[in-house]
């Protein structure tokens, strides 16, 4: 069950991912901290290699700073993507692909709230037409959810991919609280959240977001005895795959 669509408007599109941006940003600063001060200390030491005529030393150095680099554009450029106008309309690609180039970033969230994750691919042909942009903005409010859900205990969290006769899904699944039965009927609106100072804008945004290109989130209950909270995202699969 679901309650009736609301489609947000696109002020609330935008004022979400900007909070979702913020969010996000909070969370990941001491994350980014320790590269940025890890990138100091062998600039240093790649400074006085080179100033010392030891060429092979000051390699070394340049790797380790090579990969630091990296890692922080592995884990910031989700984010810039989420800050940039969108293409000039949708284009077909690969659920799994798409999944995976969040895939640093959500491996940074995910230890923040003592959180472990699976991923489970859905495969070759898994193709769905949407803008990058709102799929990346749709995803991460999902799992920003799920994530805020494990605080402060921890759990475990799922992005499962699947082909269903002609639908792509990915289920994101959390061992959280869970969500109370009175409650189901509320979500996606505007407003309601189960959590304090939140807007509630996240899910009915995905949601929205889904709808324009003809899929749809839905809330599923969880396996018996299992716990937590099951979200399906479907999308039509596209024509060729």
């Amino acid at each position: 069950m679901r309650p009736e669509t609301l489609v947000a408007t696109p002020y609330q599109v935008a004022a979400n991912r900007l909070d979702l941006v913020g969010r996000l940003a909070d969370d990941l600063a001491h994350e980014v901290k320790n590269p940025l001060h890890s990138m100091t200390i062998n600039l240093e030491l790649l400074r006085r290699r080179l100033a010392s005529g030891q060429s092979e030393a000051a390699l070394d150095r340049i790797r380790v700073l090579e990969k630091d680099v990296m890692r922080l554009n592995q884990v910031l450029e989700p984010l810039f993507q989420l800050l940039r106008p969108g293409a000039s309309g949708p284009e077909c690609f690969e659920l799994d692909t798409a999944v995976e180039e969040l895939l640093p970033l959500i491996a940074v969230l995910a230890p923040l709230s003592r959180v472990s994750v699976d991923r489970v691919p859905a495969g070759s042909g898994a193709l769905i037409v949407m803008h990058r942009l709102a799929f990346r903005h749709a995803l991460l409010n999902i799992v920003d959810n799920a994530l805020t859900a494990l605080k402060p205990d921890g759990g475990h969290l799922v992005l499962q991919g699947t082909i269903a006769h002609d639908e792509v899904q990915l289920r994101v699944r959390d061992t959280g609280p869970g969500i109370p039965a009175e409650h189901v009927l509320r979500l996606g609106t505007p407003g309601f959240s189960t959590w304090p100072n939140r807007s509630g804008l996240g899910l009915a945004v995905a949601r929205s977001l889904l709808e324009e290109v003809g899929g749809r989130i839905e809330f599923e209950p969880p396996p018996d005895h299992e716990g937590g909270a099951v979200f399906l995202l479907a999308w039509p699969r596209a024509p060729g795959a």
